[in-house]
């Protein structure tokens, strides 16, 4: 009989430990991962810009090399769209104005190239900050000790 009290008393107790271990994980889950939702990230209730993520990357290393280079890669795709932007207006400036086509095409020809290059880098710069907020999620969760 004392075999099957202290095996409950024992099974209790462990349960208790692994109860609340599991509670502070769910806690840091639930309250301090970030959740990026198309352009806007969530840290529990709060609402973070993409600037404010530059100090959420202090204890994950890996995490803040992805973050820079999702940062550089929209910083290039900024630009790329306004030189997209650039060139149509141009190309209806040169098309209204002197009536060269093949000026107004090659212009428009660019406008969609830098399009194009905006667009594959706004795609990297996603890419590189989900890996960066996966990073710093999986960091903060299961620190490496």
């Amino acid at each position: 009989m004392r075999k099957y009290i202290l095996f409950v008393f024992l099974f209790l107790f462990i349960n208790k430990h692994v109860s609340a271990q599991t509670d502070s994980l769910k806690y840091k889950y639930t309250n301090q991962t970030i959740y990026r939702y198309g352009g806007v990230y969530l840290k529990g209730s709060e609402r973070l810009t993409f600037q404010d993520l530059r100090g959420e990357f202090t204890m994950s290393e890996l995490g803040l090399i992805s973050y820079t280079k999702a940062r550089q890669y929209r910083s290039t795709s900024t630009i790329m769209r306004y030189a997209s932007l650039i060139a149509s207006i141009a190309a209806l400036g040169v098309a209204a104005n002197s009536g060269n086509r093949k000026a107004s095409y090659i212009l428009f020809g660019g406008q969609v190239v830098f399009s194009l290059v905006s667009l594959k880098f706004s795609s990297m710069s996603g890419q590189s900050l989900d890996r960066a907020l996966w990073q710093r999620n999986k960091d903060l969760l299961f620190p490496v000790r």
